[in-house]
């Protein structure tokens, strides 16, 4: 089924050059269910090498929580290869689903592998559910306004999520457990929050490699100047993310992270016009 939706995008003022028509095709097709297969079994095999070395190798939940958080999202890197990218989303809606009904006896062996001390006392798991919520709601917010071709961006603070903070709490319990501070109820360090820095760069980097040259006919960085503002734009995004990791109240940083990094690099990458409006 074929449905059209025009989505206008503009300011109340009467110059007809402020605004956009975009078109979103609201239709699935054979290619669309394959791609997206593929995301969930993406997904579901990083959630099964959780359960696997928790129950084989007897790794600590805080090891594979961190292998989750590092990659599960990788599934993302799908979103350019849907004919209809807006199907993508449903992808992170199935896992926010999934993960606002896990807990001992529900999802039990995916539960054991993400929960926290603290989530076994009230029985879900917060942190991940949030980590998902975050990626269902900036992919939306991309691919249902027909913006795909910049989900760089959004691709960018989902990214640096998923390495950033992903290595920021081992590397601060590693090295700066001994130099911690308690911010809004959580232990920082300058040695996690460095942590998040690198890994949130190289993240972005990455994320905009892909989502912003490889898989597009037209890439978006080009040598020379583009090369330099995906450079500048990974670090504002990684500067950003620190900044916002480090004063985040406790358990809400799967949130603010992403969603405040990616509106920052969205203003950046608008001023350095890269987004076409």
């Amino acid at each position: 089924m074929f449905l059209p939706i025009d989505i206008f995008i503009g300011c109340c003022c009467p110059n007809a050059r402020c605004a956009t028509i975009l078109q979103v095709e609201f239709t699935i097709v054979f290619e669309d269910i394959i791609v997206f297969f593929i995301a969930v079994i993406i997904a579901v095999i990083i959630l099964t090498i959780a359960d696997v070395g928790r129950r084989k190798l007897n790794l600590h939940s805080d090891s594979t929580r961190k292998i989750i958080h590092l990659f599960a999202g990788a599934a993302v890197w799908t979103v350019p290869y849907y004919p209809h990218p807006w199907v993508a989303t449903f992808v992170a809606l199935l896992f926010v689903m999934m993960l606002g009904m896990a807990n001992t006896e529900r999802f039990g062996r995916f539960f054991a592998a993400m929960a926290r001390p603290e989530d076994l006392d009230h029985g879900s798991v917060r942190g991940p559910f949030w980590y998902a919520v975050s990626i269902t709601t900036l992919t939306a917010i991309f691919t249902f306004t027909g913006n795909a071709a910049i989900y760089f961006v959004a691709g960018g603070a989902i990214t640096i999520m998923m390495l950033g903070d992903g290595m920021s709490a081992p590397i601060g319990m590693k090295y700066g457990a001994n130099h911690t501070k308690v911010i809004f109820g959580s232990k920082r360090s300058i040695q996690g929050s460095l942590a998040l820095f690198v890994f949130g760069f190289l993240g972005a980097m990455i994320a905009f490699w892909w989502f912003g040259i490889f898989s597009l006919a037209a890439p978006i960085f080009t040598p020379g100047v583009g090369y330099v503002n995906m450079v500048l734009l990974a670090f504002i995004g990684a500067v950003t993310a620190t900044i916002v990791e480090l004063i985040s109240p406790k358990g809400t940083d799967n949130i603010t992270l992403p969603m405040v990094s990616c509106v920052v690099m969205f203003l950046v990458a608008m001023q350095m016009g890269l987004l076409g409006f």
